[in-house]
């Protein structure tokens, strides 16, 4: 069964391969534009596809098949431009020396500290024994003042009163004269 499958895809394939060969310019005689005045229209008296010098059917024809389309080559002196070599600046890196500064030690007189010590007052105790005497007490005789009469005349001063008049106010009656003086 399978090789019967096979032998029917082969036979297939190869009449398929035939026909598009002679039908599509495969052959020598006729084609899709191929034959003498064929092509889809047929020639002289051919009907159908690719009918060549009065055949009929595809690509089948008793006559001789030329050819319609060569190649010509035709050679043209082209004037090749010289253009002139014109350099293009390329950025790149330039090393820039760029001076440092160098230290040169020049000798300078500076302070040094220098340790001073400093006096601290330190407390210094001494232990000083002083005899401690005890006091004996003694009477003390003291004069106390107390009064004593004297027999001395001591003059007293009495004030005695003196009456002075005062002035009294009496009632003077007091007239007002009033003169009428006449137009003469």
């Amino acid at each position: 069964m399978k090789k019967f499958v096979y032998v029917a895809l082969f036979c297939t394939m190869a009449v398929v391969d035939a026909g598009f060969a002679s039908s599509y310019g495969g052959g020598d005689h006729g084609g899709v534009g191929g034959g003498y005045d064929g092509g889809y229209g047929g020639g002289y008296g051919g009907s159908g596809y690719g009918g060549g010098y009065g055949g009929s059917g595809y690509g089948g024809g008793a006559g001789h098949a030329e050819q319609l389309s060569h190649t010509v080559e035709i050679e043209k002196p082209v004037p090749i431009p010289i253009y002139k070599h014109v350099g293009i600046p390329i950025p790149h890196s330039i090393p820039v020396p760029i001076p440092k500064p160098v230290a040169v030690p020049v000798p300078q007189p500076y302070p040094v500290h220098i340790h001073v010590p400093q006096p601290v007052a330190v407390p210094v105790i001494k232990t000083i024994t002083i005899p401690v005497e005890k006091p004996v007490p003694y009477p003390v005789e003291k004069p106390v003042p107390y009064p004593i009469e004297k027999p001395v005349p001591i003059p007293v001063e009495k004030h005695i009163q003196i009456p002075i008049p005062k002035p009294v106010p009496v009632q003077v009656p007091v007239y007002k004269v009033v003169y009428h003086h006449s137009k003469h």
